[in-house]
């Protein structure tokens, strides 16, 4: 099976109002399903945001499944799915001179194109509710999945949010652990 398959198969368990627009958006008016993770740090390959998302759900199950959580199971396929949907038609192509075993070469490199510049998660909870109607619990956890890692969380107003939604909601830490094992262990730079 391939990860768009495989994506499809898990979106099937999302029962909410307005997920087969998400599902027309995400095939016909997004780059989701070939779009790489990131520009250079973990799966900066075509078809990268797809397979992040689905180690990200992998994790996510285990992590539900060892710890006994009580994630709702579409709760725990809305977040891990599309904590990242606000890379879709994020990333472009450029050419840089780079170099490699000591000789400069010309490559084709990532870089980002941001046509919505709101921030990370924020962006993926707007363009998901653009969609379907989100609980309390997923916003929070959609928003905070970068944990510490979110754009000016050396603010103490951040870090208290963070904080706050973390001591509420179990699924906070536990997707951003599932993202960051993601990205960290188990994506490899460039691959």
């Amino acid at each position: 099976m391939t990860p768009k398959e495989n994506f499809k198969e898990l979106m099937t368990g999302i029962t909410r109002n307005g997920t087969e627009n998400l599902a027309t958006y995400l095939e016909e008016q997004s780059d989701f399903y070939t779009a790489p993770s990131s520009t250079k740090y973990h799966l900066s390959v075509p078809g990268g945001l797809v397979q992040h998302s689905l180690n990200v759900h992998k994790l996510l199950a285990h992590k539900e499944k060892a710890y006994r959580l009580g994630i709702d199971p579409e709760t725990l396929l809305i977040t891990s799915l599309f904590h990242d949907i606000c890379k879709v038609n994020f990333y472009g192509t450029d050419t840089r001179n780079v170099k490699e075993n000591g000789q400069w070469v010309q490559k084709q490199i990532y870089v980002v194109k941001d046509q919505f510049p709101i921030g990370h998660g924020e962006k993926s909870v707007i363009m998901l509710q653009n969609f379907i109607i989100l609980t309390e619990e997923e916003q929070l956890a959609i928003r905070w999945h970068m944990g510490p890692f979110t754009e000016g969380f050396d603010s103490f107003t951040l870090k208290q949010a963070y904080n706050a939604a973390a001591k509420k909601y179990k699924l906070v830490p536990a997707l951003f652990a599932a993202d960051h094992e993601a990205s960290q262990i188990f994506e490899s730079e460039g691959e």
